[in-house]
């Protein structure tokens, strides 16, 4: 699939993004008070079908979670998955300070709120629930799992040829 490597452009958080957050499920319980002091660290992004929206192998500056639309997750342009609302990237290599693995392209219009790589490591002190959610989808998040099903499905190709 080829696709321009524009980054899609944030604009500031407002009204409508905190109710676009307060209907995802990692932040159902919060209250208005904790969406409205979280959306202050968000902006809110708008990327075009075939936009990359995350590029392979550059410092990760941003978390990115899908509010509406589709992306495909690729690796070296073969496409490992599909990601929509709800689902999110960018935890685990900004936590571990590693380079993208992964390729994100925008499949339909998406809509993402996105936090910037300093104001992400400023959530666990004010929002230690939240931290604690964000580390635990770094665990399943696309950016860690690229890497070892992009391995794993090279072995079986070169097992079947």
């Amino acid at each position: 699939m080829s696709a321009s490597a524009s980054d899609p452009e944030p604009f500031p958080m407002t009204h409508q993004a905190v109710e676009l957050m307060r209907a995802l499920p990692l932040f159902a319980d919060f209250t208005d008070q904790e969406l409205s002091e979280i959306a202050v660290l968000c902006d809110v992004a708008i990327a075009h079908p075939g936009q990359v929206v995350q590029a392979q192998d550059v410092p990760v500056r941003r978390w990115h979670l899908i509010t509406a639309g589709h992306v495909v997750v690729q690796r070296d342009g073969v496409p490992l998955g599909l990601l929509a609302r709800g689902d999110s990237w960018g935890e685990h290599s900004l936590l571990n300070q590693v380079r993208s693995p992964v390729t994100v392209v925008a499949l339909s219009p998406v809509t993402l709120v996105t936090v910037r790589d300093k104001e992400f490591f400023s959530i666990p002190e004010a929002h230690p629930v939240l931290a604690g959610r964000l580390v635990a989808r770094s665990a399943v998040s696309a950016d860690r799992l690229a890497l070892p099903v992009f391995n794993a499905l090279t072995h079986a190709g070169n097992r079947i040829r």
